[in-house]
């Protein structure tokens, strides 16, 4: 069973990579085609290119940044859930077991006895 598991992980990952593989080949063709089918003339089409080059490095890095931004708010917000939902489970634990020594109390004094297994 184990062995199935790893290799539905394997299968996603084959998939999300063989995804962005695709997502890349289309990029590619895309901008070749438009290259190809442009109106404009070599030297205007040239000069386009080398401003968007230069402007490059600056617009991946803000797609960098926002996108760090975006996965550390998640990460954040997630932690914070977490957090959240394990103080639930304590508060309820300690609730549970605050009931169960009430409910044991009750018993051994309707009985008149200590229960056995009992811990003090």
């Amino acid at each position: 069973m184990k062995e199935q598991g790893c290799y539905t992980c394997k299968e996603e990952t084959s998939s999300i990579s063989t995804w962005f593989l695709g997502l890349l080949f289309g990029s590619l063709t895309g901008f070749i085609l438009a290259l190809l089918s442009s109106p404009k003339s070599g030297a205007q089409m040239r000069e386009n290119i080398k401003l968007k080059a230069r402007s490059l490095p600056d617009s991946a890095s803000k797609i960098v940044d926002d996108t760090i931004d975006f996965y550390a708010g998640a990460l954040n917000y997630g932690q914070l859930i977490i957090e959240e939902q394990t103080a639930r489970v304590k508060d309820a634990y300690a609730a549970g077991k605050l009931a169960a020594a009430k409910r044991r109390e009750e018993l051994e004094m309707e009985s008149g006895s200590v229960l056995p297994l009992q811990h003090r």
